[in-house]
């Protein structure tokens, strides 16, 4: 089972949450990776968490150059494959930061449908962003979440119907399952539902992924992307701990 750990990017120039405190961003971000390398994860996937409140749509360009000189600055540094996310939903400035920074994959939260957000109601770009894609030298791969977390779906939509539209007509090569919230535990009877749907190699679990329950997973999902389980006291807001890492990934078979 391959693990996936998660640097959360303190607030960057550009969104209304940064402080002036650009070197100490890198400095962080640096130092999570590490942590995450040196206890075991196969991948790390980089996001803007802190740029709260998200813009719906595209970030500013002042924000991207700063993503990629921080994406950058973590492959000088740790030997480790890299996967963006661009928060809330930016796919398109995703796809060109992994161009730019020779990154394997992105993460895209609504990339097909429609949900309701708290930046109000999210329609996916599939179209657009297979259109970009297809002219990238880089194959960079989209993980799509699917009924993404902070989020609700309109009525009448079900899971799996939306899970065969992310797989079959929009063009998603992962299939991301999360809780309700970051570090939220998904419910396990979707979990087996997808199961039933997803082909081998392509289902992944996005959040709530700890020491206690990470048993009960394995075997069912292909792919964990651990965030919060990874934090000081589980805490997101805080550093990733090294011998949680260690411990965690430990307990993986």
């Amino acid at each position: 089972m391959r693990v996936i750990g998660v640097v959360h990017l303190k607030a960057l120039p550009g969104s209304p949450s940064y402080e002036s405190n650009l070197e100490q961003i890198y400095k962080l971000a640096i130092q999570d990776a590490q942590s995450l390398k040196l206890g075991g994860v196969d991948s790390v996937i980089i996001e803007n968490f802190g740029d709260t409140p998200f813009v719906k749509d595209s970030i500013s360009k002042l924000t991207l150059s700063h993503f990629v000189n921080i994406v950058n600055e973590i492959k000088r540094n740790v030997d480790i494959e890299v996967g963006i996310n661009v928060l809330r939903n930016d796919g398109e400035s995703a796809l060109s930061i992994a161009d730019a920074t020779k990154s394997s994959f992105v993460r895209i939260n609504i990339l097909s449908g429609t949900m309701y957000t708290d930046q109000g109601i999210i329609e996916g770009k599939a179209n657009e962003i297979l259109k970009l894609k297809n002219t990238l030298d880089n194959k960079i791969e989209i993980y799509s979440d699917v009924f993404v977390k902070h989020a609700v779906p309109p009525p009448g939509y079900t899971i799996e119907n939306q899970t065969e539209e992310l797989l079959y007509r929009a063009g998603a090569d992962k299939i991301i399952i999360t809780g309700d919230g970051t570090g939220k535990e998904i419910d396990y009877d979707e979990l087996k539902k997808l199961r039933e749907i997803v082909p081998e190699g392509r289902l992944v679990i996005g959040s709530g992924i700890n020491e206690s329950n990470i048993k009960k997973y394995q075997g069912i999902a292909d792919i964990l992307i651990i965030g919060t389980g990874f934090k000081i006291d589980h805490d997101v807001s805080k550093q990733v701990e090294f011998e949680r890492v260690k411990n965690l990934i430990d307990k993986v078979e």
